[in-house]
């Protein structure tokens, strides 16, 4: 008898430990940048100790599988997601072009002025309500770049000195504005681009002081027309049934991470840009060019068709309430 209890006590230690295993959940974070990245440790992984440690006595954690280790294709990274490849995933919204038509208002020149304003604005007007896109999702965090600018080998001293140069571009407003501009817009990775622009395939790069250092444009393309041309976005999404299957307690982790992951962008991205252009500034290698409030103006009056046609697509009054919240976050 005392044999058939202990077998028995042992048996449901067993099938308790089998069921705790059963709900230990990794979430998979699929990153097309390289775990190398600064954005990898500067921003995602603090987000992720911070979030395993929390989420911990629930038996939920987020591994994450960065440079393209689930697959490599930026355009993919969604869809991945939605097909259980992974969990959770980096996407860029202008790379599938006329998906998130809303999110296209942030890569309009003009309007935002640094990496805060940018991620400030993105995580608030979605965490409002007033920005479509993603209903399939639950979007995890949304954050941007700095501010893009031309990074060009040959000197772009004004407005008139863009006409006809080649630049990298990314997506389909960049190549709107670049036009608009009276540049060549041209396709390439962000890889590619160093290359290209050493070897005479393009002019320069439309991207921000950040990515021109990381992937070496700013080796070759060392003329810096410091335009505010828009930034980009990005998003981390999850799959919605999973997110509806995890326990309460780490869907509010999770509530909490967009907060703390554009957090982590502002307080490390910036610093890096600042950094970047007080270098080329110094550097009798580089020059720097703020546009003259002459050229400002007619990059404003080139661009307005572009700012009307995306407002047109838009959400009605995203453009308006973009606005307001600009001007709300610089009074803080």
């Amino acid at each position: 008898m005392l044999n058939r209890t202990i077998t028995h006590l042992l048996a449901g230690a067993v099938v308790a430990l089998g069921v705790t295993a059963a709900q230990a959940k990794d979430l998979a974070f699929s990153v097309f940048v390289p775990a190398a990245s600064p954005t990898v440790s500067a921003v995602y992984q603090p987000w992720i100790d911070w979030f395993n440690e929390k989420a911990a006595p629930h038996d939920v954690s987020i591994k994450l599988y960065a440079g393209g280790t689930l697959g490599r294709s930026p355009l993919a990274q969604a869809q991945m997601v939605a097909d259980g490849v992974a969990d959770m995933a980096l996407t860029v919204p202008s790379y599938t072009p006329g998906v998130y038509p809303d999110f296209d208002m942030f890569e309009l020149p003009g309007f935002i002025g640094n990496v805060k304003e940018g991620s400030l604005a993105a995580l608030e007007l979605h965490q409002e309500g007033k920005l479509s896109g993603y209903e399939d999702y639950y979007v995890v965090a949304i954050y941007t770049s700095d501010t893009y600018m031309l990074h060009s080998k040959p000197e772009i001293k004004s407005f008139d000195d863009i006409a006809g140069k080649r630049f990298r571009v990314a997506g389909q407003i960049q190549t709107a504005v670049v036009e608009a501009l009276g540049g060549v817009p041209q396709n390439a990775s962000a890889g590619e681009m160093a290359e290209a622009i050493d070897r005479g395939l393009l002019d320069g790069a439309l991207t921000d002081a950040s990515v021109a250092r990381t992937f070496r444009v700013s080796d070759v393309a060392t003329n810096h027309y410091a335009a505010k041309l828009g930034v980009l976005v990005f998003t981390i999404v999850m799959n919605r049934g999973v997110y509806e299957d995890l326990p309460a307690e780490v869907q509010d982790l999770l509530a909490q991470s967009g907060q703390i992951v554009a957090d982590n962008q502002i307080a490390s991205y910036g610093p890096a840009v600042a950094r970047n252009l007080e270098q080329w500034e110094s550097s009798d290698e580089h020059t720097v060019v703020q546009p003259s409030e002459e050229d400002s103006a007619r990059i404003d009056e080139a661009v307005a068709p572009v700012i009307d046609r995306v407002a047109a697509a838009a959400t009605p009054g995203l453009l308006e309430a973009f606005k307001s919240k600009l001007e709300e976050i610089r009074t803080r």
